[in-house]
């Protein structure tokens, strides 16, 4: 097939999910075009030949210099251009603001069946604006398919927008090859103590970084030879920076910014951790799971559907401090505990989530689409 894949280029969630996604129907010898206005964060060190970059043009105009570009307009273009130019047999959108309007707008200039991936905040929060609803509502009920990450979310676009709608649940993929178990651990900076602790994200409030860097400071009166690497940047990151100061903790923390490959700091790590408030799915989560390192979050959004309790991680209520330090010090003084659950983990990403099973999911819905 000729698919159409739409996406940001960020860091965050969805690009990447959308990206692996793209990398993983291009092995299948699946043409893909890959719609964004940058190179996508996956595809900045290396190509599948079977991925073509497609990049929205950006307007730099006076008239708009306070409103911003038309993205959704410039987006469509290009997307008429593309699905014209390479008769292209589908279109697949990331993030249903605001490209999933380009979408429906191309779909209705050119007749390409269009499904749209709702991935998180483009429903629960900025999709429920009434400055967005009605139009996004109206999107997603014409356009030809909707699918998304988790059965949480399903559960979400039923409750607020596409009630009589079909819509299909499809994990996000993890490439259990580039995330797995390393024995030798070697990460591309120097490790500052044995045993270490591991949270990435992108410090925005909703990921409440500074809530782990209390319960790491806690955990520090129990052991002091600790390191917490933080993974990431963000609007947050400076005052999780001040709080370790603060507690007296500076020297146990480790910032390490945005980082292309972070596989050897999950293996570095007796646990990841988070404490996000929501989670569509839990990204990070699965890809720690895969290298065998066990994850602790709250009981929030999909995270459940990520995460066994006592299984293969640890669960716990949003907010509760003292279950997190717990779990913390468990996996810390039991070794055979923390290999058992790590071997669970990868059991459940490579059985649940493998990148490659994720895309035969998606090509069997592209077809379905394509047949009804």
């Amino acid at each position: 097939m000729k698919i159409g894949i739409c996406c940001f280029p960020t860091v965050g969630g969805s690009g990447i999910a959308a990206t692996q996604l793209a990398i993983e129907l291009a092995k299948k010898d699946h043409e893909v075009y890959l719609i964004s206005y940058d190179t996508p964060f996956l595809l900045r060190s290396s190509r599948h030949p079977n991925i073509t970059l497609e990049l929205v043009d950006i307007l730099s105009y006076p008239l708009f210099k306070d409103i911003g570009d038309p993205y959704t307009i410039l987006a469509a273009s290009k997307m008429v251009e593309l699905v014209t130019r390479e008769k292209l047999d589908i279109l697949h959108i990331h993030y249903a603001i605001p490209t999933g309007v380009s979408a429906y707008l191309t779909k209705l200039i050119t007749n390409v069946p269009v499904v749209i991936t709702a991935h998180g905040s483009d429903i629960h929060i900025l999709g429920v604006d009434p400055s967005y609803n009605s139009i996004i509502s109206h999107a997603f009920q014409n356009v030809d398919g909707i699918s998304t990450v988790s059965k949480f979310m399903k559960k979400e676009i039923y409750d607020k927008f596409a009630k009589n709608q079909d819509v299909r649940v499809i994990y996000n993929p993890i490439d259990i090859e580039k995330y797995q178990k390393i024995e030798t651990q070697i990460c591309d900076f120097r490790l500052q103590h044995d045993t270490n602790f591991v949270h990435v994200s992108n410090f925005r409030p909703v990921k409440d970084t500074p809530f782990i860097v209390e319960a790491f400071a806690e955990v520090l009166k129990e052991k002091s030879d600790l390191g917490l690497i933080l993974v990431g940047e963000g609007p947050e990151r400076k005052k999780c920076e001040e709080l370790a100061c603060k507690l007296g903790i500076r020297d146990n923390v480790i910032f390490q910014g945005v980082r292309s490959y972070i596989a050897p700091i999950y293996n570095c790590a007796t646990a990841l951790l988070s404490a996000s408030k929501n989670e569509s799915f839990g990204l990070t989560l699965a890809e720690a799971m895969a290298c065998e390192t066990p994850a602790i979050a709250p009981r929030v959004g999909g995270v459940p559907e990520v995460i066994d309790h006592e299984v293969n991680g640890y669960l716990y209520e949003l907010g509760d401090k003292n279950s997190l330090v717990d779990y913390m010090i468990r996996l810390l003084n039991d070794e055979e505990l923390k290999n058992r659950l790590g071997k669970a983990g990868r059991e459940k990403v490579v059985n649940n989530f493998s990148g490659s099973e994720i895309a035969e999911e998606y090509i069997k819905w592209y077809k379905k689409v394509l047949n009804d």
